[in-house]
């Protein structure tokens, strides 16, 4: 029994002298093997070393998050974006692969930045690799200037664009540039001064070139559209400064709040809203307010029309024209088939100075400057209009045209009368002008031509400032709604 208890004895002596097993874990702090590294792409890439602080006693995944002012996927790629260390390892590498032929800047960078984990630790001085990228350019890299950005244009104008293309360094040969222009169509929407195809020459020896491109008409009102002129790179022969490969165009051709010019409607209820039209005389200032009947051309154009409006006279129980419309006062620059003369203008008025030139459609077109101001702009016409009259025996007439207008409703061009003897035409061969619809007025100049005499004839050139011009009649207008 004694021998049992020394024997117990002994073995709780050994038992409280050894040490008890440590269980606890510690995470080994990770870091990159260096904070900076160098390369140029023509090496393919380069390793980028992780090392830990201890051999790892479980498996770890250091996730990496990664920042460049290069492309991924296109210009460079790393291996993983998770770096697999098995037990016991204590260092591992992130591979970069660099595409030369991609990489067409001289200098460029990529940031590799640890990710936070459970299982390790991190020194955030060691936490990031910066790799720069470097290489020599042998072509040339372009840049692409506009005067302003963006350019803003309405397509009507078919506004010529000035751009300027810039080189870093002097090519040695004439190189053939190509752009694109975000889906517009060459030869439809635009096209390159000189040029047969969607590009131009780059002139050997130069360190910049200015190239045109001419936007080709398009009468559309309401039309808009955001586009990107941009110079495409080519293999071999040049590349684009990414910062400068293009240049943001907007397009628009916006509808003009032409409510402004319809205040007072025509007379007898006609068609259209009455403007005043007054002459520039010598002296720089504005005579007379002949009325004009005008009204937009179509729902959404930005084109008006002279109106023709015929009302039922009551006291003559025939068509008649509802109100005085002289589209740019041609009966007064007719002065010899006006009333009274014996050969006058017809029409189916009662009154003699209702009977004026048929109407005209589409006879003035409004062009805003900007999208975000369509209330200023310029006015135009994009070809010739053709404004007629119908001249004939003017007291034969009187006698005649109340039936006659029963007879055809009130369509001149149908009247079979022997009192009309003919037409006389006036040619708008052109139109320049201004609008503004805050302050309700438009400036316009007109250039008229005619095959008959009666244009001008007998005018009094002390009272009005017209004057020929190329051959050309030159009458300034001021108009405003009545």
């Amino acid at each position: 029994m004694k021998r049992y208890l020394i024997l117990l004895a002994v073995l709780l002596a050994a038992s409280a002298c050894r040490q008890a097993q440590d269980t606890r874990y510690f995470a080994p702090a990770v870091e990159f093997g260096s904070a900076q590294y160098a390369v140029t792409p023509g090496q393919g890439g380069l390793d980028i070393d992780l090392h830990l602080s201890r051999p790892a006693s479980q498996a770890l995944h250091v996730g990496l998050n990664i920042d460049s002012s290069l492309e991924e996927g296109l210009q460079y790629q790393v291996s993983s974006r998770t770096v697999d260390i098995a037990v016991g390892q204590q260092d591992a590498s992130v591979h970069v692969d660099l595409v030369d032929d991609e990489i067409w800047v001289e200098s460029a960078w990529i940031e590799l930045i640890l990710k936070p984990g459970e299982r390790y630790t991190l020194d955030p001085g060691k936490s990031v690799a910066r790799v720069d990228v470097s290489k020599t350019i042998e072509i040339p890299v372009f840049r692409l200037n506009a005067p302003e950005a963006p350019v803003v244009t309405n397509p009507f104008l078919a506004e010529t664009l000035h751009f300027q293309l810039t080189a870093e360094r002097v090519t040695t040969k004439d190189l053939d540039v190509v752009l694109d222009f975000d889906g517009l169509e060459f030869g439809k929407d635009y096209r390159i001064a000189g040029s047969e195809t969607a590009g131009f020459t780059y002139p050997a020896g130069a360190r910049s070139h200015v190239f045109s491109v001419e936007i080709l008409k398009k009468d559309q009102s309401g039309y808009d559209r955001q586009a990107t002129l941009a110079v495409v790179p080519q293999k071999g022969l040049y590349t684009v400064d990414p910062d400068g490969s293009s240049v943001p165009v907007h397009l628009s051709d916006p509808v003009v709040p032409l409510n402004a010019l319809w205040r007072t409607p025509a007379l007898n209820g006609g068609t259209g809203y009455r403007w005043n039209q007054a002459i520039k005389t010598p002296e720089g200032e504005w005579d007379g307010n002949t009325t004009v009947d005008m009204g937009r051309s179509a729902e959404g154009s930005n084109y008006v029309q002279n109106q023709r409006s015929l009302w039922d006279h009551s006291s003559f129980s025939c068509p008649a024209t509802a109100s005085p419309s002289h589209p740019f006062r041609l009966t007064d620059l007719c002065p010899k088939i006006r009333y009274p003369s014996e050969v006058a203008i017809l029409d189916y008025g009662a009154n003699e100075s209702y009977r004026s030139f048929f109407p005209c459609d589409s006879l003035l077109r409004f062009v805003a400057d900007k999208p975000d101001t369509p209330n200023q702009g310029s006015l135009a016409i994009p070809s010739p209009r053709r404004l007629q009259a119908y001249i004939g025996d003017r007291a034969a007439w009187g006698n005649t045209w109340k039936d006659d207008a029963n007879k055809t409703g009130g369509d001149m061009a149908a009247s079979t009368d022997p009192a009309i003897q003919g037409q006389v035409t006036v040619t708008l061969e052109k139109l320049e002008g201004t609008y503004d619809l805050d302050e309700r007025v438009l400036y316009v100049t007109a250039w008229f031509s005619s095959e008959d005499a009666h244009l001008m004839e007998d005018v009094d050139f002390t009272k009005w400032a017209i004057s020929k011009d190329d051959g050309l009649w030159k009458v300034e207008y001021k108009i405003w709604p009545r």
